[in-house]
């Protein structure tokens, strides 16, 4: 019964690492198209200064390739090698900051477009917002994505921290069985 739990716990976190990962590698290409076509990505705006945009969004490319590593981290054998807080911190700031980022962003989208707050969650907006606009729509879409990136990770990083306890603390990552070598 024991050994059906491990490898339950071992398939259910592969399947987490895998999809964090992927999420992560769209993420970085993501935002390192943002870096490289600045312009378009800023907007006609101008209300961040260029250096502002381009440290935030490297800041937001450097997070997404390092927790891509972490991810796959926890279910290959070299993450091993990794000390057990050097890939559970991180993973759980990223699962936070998802979190964070994510609900409140896609519940004012959705309670928007259902009518129920047309001047946004708090009601700040000027004027209502316009549904047939593709702003609105494209906010709805990176928030949507925002929030599948919390229910990845947040599974990985729980996931993970069980397996470091199935494991003893002391073993490496969860996803990995212990080689004899």
């Amino acid at each position: 019964m024991r050994t059906l739990r491990r490898r339950t716990l071992l398939r259910r976190t592969a399947f987490w690492a895998y999809a964090g990962f992927g999420w992560l590698v769209v993420s970085f290409g993501w935002h390192l198209w943002m870096g490289i076509d600045y312009r378009a990505a800023m907007g006609g705006g101008d209300r961040v200064p260029v250096w502002g945009f381009l440290v935030y969004d490297g800041l937001i490319t450097a997070m997404s390739a390092i927790g891509a590593v972490l991810a796959l981290a926890v279910v290959r054998p070299w993450g091993r090698r990794l000390p057990p807080w050097t890939v559970r911190l991180p993973l759980w700031f990223g699962a936070v900051l998802l979190l964070v980022r994510g609900v409140p962003g896609l519940v004012e989208n959705l309670t928007t477009a259902t009518g129920l707050t047309p001047y946004g969650l708090l009601g700040m907006a000027e004027r209502p917002a316009d549904l047939a606009s593709g702003e609105f729509w494209t906010g709805m879409v990176i928030n949507t994505y925002f929030f599948v990136g919390a229910v990845v990770m947040l599974p990985l990083a729980v996931l993970h921290g069980k397996g470091l306890r199935a494991a003893g603390g002391t073993g490496g990552p969860s996803g990995q069985e212990k080689s004899a070598a």
